[in-house]
């Protein structure tokens, strides 16, 4: 089938983009086939999970249902974290699901609720994959980070111990977390402006 050789020629076969068959063919070979399913297979739990498991990005192709079932936005962010953007409801408020997707791709972290992006943990995981993913963290979490990576550069600084806290310079994601373990989120007080 030419549609086994690129999921794109269903975009000229009009008369088999309710075929079943012949999209999960199209969309397992090319996820973004997708856009020229039918529109009762773009709601086809089957042929979207094969659609986004091939690229994540297919996900905003999909129904809206397809769009909020977390089964169907797990594949789809595990393949490519920006899919993220195209999950509903948006912003992303499913822990498990933003998880995955910033350990994905950091960036993803710009796509996921407000109370996340005042996760510390969350924020870490974003930012090993993806140090620019610290601009969507909330300013809480970006003050408290600085000070916690200011923290362990004095500290190298003034024990000179690299094995213990690096070169002064660069301060790993490992550091930072054995810093935040002394650290308490009660601790930290929102700066007043």
């Amino acid at each position: 089938m030419a549609v086994q050789q690129d999921g794109r020629v269903l975009k000229h076969a009009q008369a088999y983009q309710g075929d079943k068959e012949l999209v999960l063919a199209a969309v397992q070979q090319q996820g973004l086939a997708l856009e020229h399913a039918s529109v009762l297979l773009r709601g086809d739990v089957e042929v979207v999970l094969a659609a986004v498991k091939q690229n994540g990005l297919a996900l905003r192709l999909a129904s809206r249902s397809m769009r909020s079932d977390d089964g169907i936005i797990l594949a789809a962010v595990m393949q490519n974290g920006l899919a993220l953007e195209h999950a509903k409801p948006s912003p992303c408020n499913r822990w498990a699901i933003a998880v995955a997707a910033v350990m994905q791709c950091g960036l993803a972290l710009q796509f996921v609720s407000g109370s996340l992006k005042d996760s510390i943990e969350l924020v870490l995981f974003a930012v090993q994959k993806d140090i620019r993913a610290m601009q969507f963290a909330s300013s809480r979490v970006r003050q408290l980070l600085s000070v916690a990576v200011g923290a362990a550069a004095e500290a190298a600084d003034i024990y000179g111990d690299e094995s213990v806290f690096g070169s002064g310079t660069e301060t790993t994601t490992s550091e930072v977390d054995g810093i935040l373990e002394s650290i308490s989120d009660d601790d930290v007080s929102e700066p007043e402006q």
